[in-house]
């Protein structure tokens, strides 16, 4: 158990326990499109009944990523658990039915009557998804499907997709050079889908 030591103004050390020790990560199901409200609401009855030593963190998982539609560029951020909160807490009964009770809750994830805590492996990956900041891509280029270049030294040029890479944002074509099929690499950014 980890303990704090505090020391008074007559230099007197009280020992405190950690309130970080007893506390897990629970899920709360909620109506999707209501996390941030729930979140909000979480963090108000917290305030409003005393429960900052019992309700730690709220935290509604989300990533940035890069969309790529119809060769426009977009970035967004979106929820990773669309319907889910993660709250960081020291369960007791009164916290339970206050959480409970909140519009736009459904219900905690476990049985009815007790929550299950998120295992400390399962909350890792979730913090390090959050944490991480590279962005994901999302496109909308398939395999096979014939492409233009519209920058770079292969500007001009068309072929079809024989590769596409979404993490590094790359993608592979067949381009037809001096009348040979020569793979290139190009970015996202430097193709767009030919018009049929």
């Amino acid at each position: 158990m980890t303990e704090m030591k505090i020391i008074t103004d007559d230099n007197e050390a009280l020992t405190e326990v950690d309130p970080l020790e007893n506390a897990h990560w629970f899920i709360v199901q909620c109506y999707t499109g209501q996390e941030y409200k729930v979140q909000e609401r979480i963090n108000d009855i917290s305030e409003l009944k005393g429960y900052q030593e019992k309700i730690f963190r709220v935290l509604v998982p989300e990533e940035e990523i890069i969309e790529i539609k119809n060769n426009k560029r977009l970035e967004k951020v979106i929820r990773i658990f669309p319907g889910y909160i993660f709250v960081q807490m020291i369960i007791d009964d009164e916290v339970f039915y206050d959480i409970r009770s909140l519009t736009g809750v459904a219900k905690f994830v476990g049985s009815k009557t007790s929550p299950t805590p998120v295992t400390e492996d399962e909350i890792l990956k979730v913090l390090r998804k959050v944490g991480d900041k590279t962005k994901k891509i999302d496109i909308d280029f398939e395999i096979e499907e014939v492409i233009k270049v519209i920058a770079g030294p292969f500007r001009g040029y068309t072929g079809p997709i024989s590769e596409i890479n979404a993490e590094r944002g790359k993608l592979k074509a067949l381009i037809s050079i001096f009348g040979r099929e020569t793979p290139v690499e190009l970015e996202f950014d430097q193709v767009e889908k030919t018009v049929k």
